[in-house]
């Protein structure tokens, strides 16, 4: 038996064309369906550097599936540090790793789910999609712990969208108490 060639992007992109595979901006996969978790990890591995730690929403994906996995979210280690290239290529935001609860899953370097709550809580990007990753990685003990837990560390406007994405999931539990996650 041989072994299955790798597909360019061009040609993965046309099997998703087809029907034949499943996508969702740079990350293609030849299966239909879309990934589970550990399927979403190799994926977004292949394409992270060895060095980054997926963490805001590209974690938020990695561990729900809802959402986007770009722009890439990821952390880097304060030392040693990146190169100007990988810095300015990655936008990588600096921070003392061992603060943190990592995982890895498949080859990929992630934050745990707690950390990976908080970063979504503040860190920069859409507020339904970061609410959407909240509403399904947590429960609503664990968000109030969270939102305590953050809430004198952070910056005003990062206040401000933490204090807007707990009332969005909030509400949706409210709204919406029966959906199993």
């Amino acid at each position: 038996m041989h072994p299955t060639p790798t597909l360019s992007d061009t040609e993965r992109h046309a099997l998703h064309l087809d029907g034949d595979g499943w996508r969702i901006q740079s990350i293609y996969t030849d299966r239909r369906e879309p990934p589970l978790y550990e399927e979403r990890a190799a994926l977004v591995a292949e394409r992270l550097p060895q060095w980054a730690v997926a963490a805001g929403q590209t974690a938020g994906w990695v561990w729900t599936g809802l959402g986007k996995p770009e722009p890439w979210a990821v952390l880097c280690a304060t030392t040693p540090a990146l190169s100007p290239i990988a810095r300015t290529q990655w936008r990588p935001r600096a921070k003392r790793l061992e603060r943190f609860t990592l995982v890895s899953v498949r080859g990929l370097r992630l934050l745990g789910r707690m950390d990976c709550a908080a970063d979504l809580l503040s860190h920069q990007g859409e507020d339904e999609v970061a609410a959407a990753q909240l509403y399904s990685l947590v429960t609503k003990t664990e968000l109030h712990s969270v939102v305590e837990q953050v809430r004198d560390s952070l910056s005003k406007p990062a206040r401000d969208r933490a204090r807007r994405r707990a009332a969005q999931v909030s509400q949706w539990w409210r709204d919406h108490p029966v959906v199993t996650r």
